[in-house]
């Protein structure tokens, strides 16, 4: 189990990594479904809740793949945007679900060229 400091520095160095390719609180807070000011909280150091850090965690997880396959520029529309792969759903949508076994196979099939 980890102690709450080091529960608020990984918060805090999630939200560095999603910050470089989303560019508002407001639009973070919306693809994890929290308020910005939540999102504002968790920069200066209040440790989210279990849930909330498993989601932000996902985000980050996702955009570092996303980095990999995607221009920088267009990585907050693919988070946001209707997509085949996840039945038109957005990625943010099933990221709030905590489904985020779907979004990682929506990216793997873009990766692998597949068509929904």
């Amino acid at each position: 189990m980890q102690s709450p400091d080091r529960r608020s520095a990984r918060a805090r160095s999630h939200l560095q990594m999603i910050r470089s390719v989303v560019h508002s609180d407001r639009t973070m807070a919306e693809i994890l479904g929290v308020s910005a000011s939540q999102v504002s909280r968790w920069r200066v150091g209040q440790r989210p809740d279990r849930e909330n850090a498993d989601r932000l965690a996902g985000l980050a997880l996702v955009v570092e793949m996303l980095l990999r396959w995607l221009e920088r520029e267009i990585i907050e529309e693919w988070l946001t945007g209707a997509n085949a792969h996840l039945d038109g759903a957005t990625p943010a949508y099933h990221i709030q679900q905590g489904q985020l076994a779907e979004v990682v196979g929506a990216l793997e099939a873009m990766k692998a060229g597949v068509f929904a």
